[in-house]
């Protein structure tokens, strides 16, 4: 497998298919990949059964194959021991003959003989590659020879050198995750490609030996502590070079802080050959310098558990982060665990008994979950921080939030502050998307998102996850996966977290119209009551957009009993439950569960955004009384306070046309999910057909195209509930004050739009499929 060789593959394409009557030499380490990438290119320029690769041709058992390695001839009759150039009598038309007959006849493609493993281009084998190249010319072939290393400069005229470089660090990373089964983090990936030098089978035999833990970056490491083979045959030659003062200052070079920086001002280019020579010199009892390689596992000393929680290498902590603190007093280190936990969704106090932090602690500790540094943040704004850090406290724990007034207070006072820590950025954020600011949450992530290169890796993900959060509030499912995708890079164990399973569940759900798999979230037992509810929401709202009404019902009635103030704020959520439960349930047989979570008070400052104000302008509309749903959601869609969003107004049409459809208003209903259909494939949310289809489908299975209820005017509905309830045309004109004839035209109208012959169809039609306004009327 070929990664991030473009510019070398377009030379040996070049080359193959030249006329120029040169010699090409492809040098390399070994490992660095120069027999796939040859290989890779002449496949590429349609090379195919006309190219032939030599391997071993400085040994006494030299054999030809095709690029595939399907096919092998065996050339020892023309094989030189020892050395090719020793016998003057190497017979170079033979060999190329002897290749060209087992060839064939190749096709259209260039003629190329590929000489792999030359080892070190000596003097002489030069001299045996440049006669072989002449005798190929003078029978339109093409010569290529792949060498670690070259003994002698200059080469001749003909001979062009194609140096093979370092992978750069996406290339490596493409590689490694082609070859290794679990996923790789992209800081380790860094330690790979410092220690391989870019050599990608010296990363696939580092990465080889690491832990599947080692490998996502759950536990630190800090590098080999001893050469394998693949690095031993890459450096052989290259140490046996080395002089002995050389050699010295290599061993003495501190790898382990040259690793570690991976600023690429290391004065080290091989660091496994340093580490050959440590070993050698150690050997020689002069210098042994394993001991700065080794990681350091105490995890007993604050500022080792820091570094594991900004590393996110959470496998490595004796405990729940809260219980290393409880064993391990220091304010930075309580800011950081309660900063963690609150981003991971784990339970974090669970044995404190309700206290806050620990015993010794001190109440500065609320400072460093805000602030990296306290320049220009006054008293006021800190002690803002720490009630902000008690509310969110007791939201973990209980899933509610007794003063949101209080709370939404107290960050306008932090957001403003300079300094700030992006995993308490991710916090804030999270918090104003609760309160439904999801304007105030914008612009909090755009004030602190400027790059700066010392944060640690928990505050990069952090950010990510912020970033999430109001993609996911505001609708951009394209944009949710791309923050996600770029968090479980850095840290593959994030894909696991409970609020980003739940993200991504919707997310896909929107994109794709992925149906959300087992809802059983792992490590069961481990996750807070806020982060239970926010994951119980976020699958609710992919069921609901793939059409699994009743399965969203049960999900969303979960998510707010576990958090009443979920991340993606209370509007939203409950708009979700009641429209789950309208599309799932017959008119006026809304369960008592439900029932209890529909119509709780909203604040106006929890509406006051455009998007927010129009999923509650449905929210109203869901749950109007007789035969004002229509107006309601025609007065939503068509004159809202403020302009929606696409997702919003996909969100109204799709409510209510599945509302009308199941009133028995199927030409209404059809109308707005057409033109749903329409935005969402504008819009990129295509996953909202599956549900689309999925509920008219099952509309059609339930009763065929239904009733047209709501197409009825105010007039003629008035007239059919008075004829439901027995009313005769003489009583029924007396009460709306009108003729008899125009009582018998309107209801003989009505029976039309309804698809009836009569008054017994009529009532017949009332007792099994009625409308909203005529249930109970």
């Amino acid at each position: 497998m070929v990664h991030g060789r473009d510019r070398e593959l377009r030379v040996i394409g070049h080359f193959a298919t030249d006329l120029d009557p040169t010699v090409l030499v492809v040098r390399g380490l070994s490992g660095i990949g120069k027999t796939s990438t040859v290989l890779h290119a002449l496949k590429q320029v349609g090379a195919g059964s006309s190219a032939v690769r030599v391997v071993r041709p400085c040994s006494s058992r030299p054999s030809a194959h095709d690029l595939d390695n399907s096919r092998r001839v065996d050339l020892s009759a023309w094989s030189v021991p020892d050395d090719p150039a020793d016998g003057p009598g190497f017979d170079a038309a033979g060999f190329l003959r002897a290749v060209s007959v087992w060839a064939g006849d190749g096709g259209s493609g260039p003629r190329v003989l590929f000489v792999d493993d030359v080892g070190v281009l000596t003097a002489e084998r030069a001299r045996w590659l440049q006669h072989l190249a002449d005798e190929a010319y003078g029978q339109d072939w093409r010569v290529i020879a792949a060498v670690r290393s070259i003994a002698v400069e200059p080469l001749s005229d003909d001979v062009e050198v194609l140096e093979l470089g370092p992978l750069d660090r996406m290339s490596l990373r493409r590689a490694l995750a082609t070859e290794m089964s679990a996923p790789v983090a992209a800081d380790v990936v860094e330690h790979l490609r410092w220690w391989s030098a870019g050599n990608p089978r010296l990363a696939l035999e580092l990465a080889g030996s690491l832990s599947a833990a080692e490998l996502r970056g759950d536990v630190s490491w800090a590098g080999p502590e001893t050469v394998g083979s693949a690095a031993r045959r890459a450096y052989r030659a290259m140490l046996a070079g080395l002089d002995p003062a050389t050699m010295t200052a290599l061993a003495t070079a501190p790898l382990g802080a040259a690793a570690a920086r991976r600023d690429g001002r290391s004065s080290v280019r091989h660091p496994l050959l340093a580490l050959l020579c440590k070993e050698v010199r150690g050997a020689d009892g002069q210098v042994d310098g394993r001991d700065a390689l080794a990681p350091d596992r105490d995890v007993t000393d604050a500022g080792a558990l820091l570094r594991i929680l900004d590393g996110l290498h959470l496998e490595e902590l004796p405990a729940r982060a809260w219980a290393a603190v409880a064993a391990v007093p220091d304010p930075h280190l309580a800011a950081r665990a309660v900063g963690v936990s609150l981003m991971t969704g784990r339970t974090w106090r669970d044995h404190l008994a309700g206290s806050l932090v620990p015993d010794g602690v001190g109440a500065e500790w609320t400072d460093h979950l805000w602030w990296r540094d306290l320049t220009g943040v006054g008293a006021e704004a800190r002690a803002a921080g720490a009630r902000v850090a008690e509310a969110l406290l007791c939201l973990e724990d209980t899933g509610d939030l007794p003063d949101p007034g209080a709370l939404r207070a107290d960050l306008r006072l932090i957001g403003p502050t300079p300094g700030q820590d992006w995993v308490g950025v991710d916090i804030q954020v999270r918090a104003l998307l609760t309160l439904g600011d999801v304007v105030g949450a914008r612009g909090l992530l755009a004030d602190h998102s400027g790059a700066t290169p010392d944060r640690a890796v928990a505050e990069i993900v952090a950010r990510d996850l912020a970033a999430a959060r109001v993609a996911a509030f505001d609708g951009r499912a394209v944009d949710v996966r791309a923050h996600l995708a770029h968090a479980t890079e850095l840290r593959p164990s994030v894909d696991a977290w409970l609020p980003a399973r739940g993200m991504r569940a919707s997310a896909d759900a929107v994109v794709d119209g992925t149906v959300p798999g087992s809802t059983m979230p792992a490590q069961a037992g481990s996750w807070s009551a806020r982060v239970l509810g926010e994951y119980a929401a976020d699958l609710g709202a992919a069921h609901l957009v793939v059409g699994q009404a009743e399965g969203a019902v049960a999900l969303l009635t979960i998510a707010l009993e576990h958090c009443a103030w979920p991340y993606r704020g209370r509007v939203q959520v409950r708009c979700d439950l009641v429209e789950s439960v309208m599309a799932s349930t017959p008119p006026g047989r809304v369960g008592p569960r439900a029932q209890r979570l529909l119509d709780p008070p909203v604040a106006p400052e929890e509406r006051s955004t455009p998007d927010v104000a129009a999923a509650y302008a449905r929210l109203d509309a869901l749950l109007a009384d007789d035969g004002v749903p229509s107006v309601a959601f025609e007065t939503a869609l068509h004159a809202p306070s403020a302009p929606m969003s696409p997702w919003q107004r996909v969100r109204m049409l799709v409510a209510y046309g599945r509302y009308a459809v199941t009133r028995g208003g199927r030409a209404t209903g059809n109308a707005m999910l057409d033109e749903a259909r329409t935005l969402v494939r504008l819009a990129g949310m295509a996953g909202w057909l599956r549900g689309i289809d999925a509920f008219l489908a099952e509309a059609d299975a339930s009763g065929g195209t239904g009733p047209e209820w709501e197409v009825l005017g105010t007039h003629e509905r008035e007239m059919v509930k008075l004829a439901v309830h027995g009313a005769t045309n003489s009583q029924i004109a007396q009460a709306t004050f009108v003729s008899e004839r125009t009582v018998v035209n309107r209801l003989r109208r009505a029976y039309a739009t309804l698809g009836i012959r009569d008054r017994r169809d009529l009532v017949r039609l009332a007792e099994t499929r009625p409308p909203a306004w005529l249930a109970g009327g």
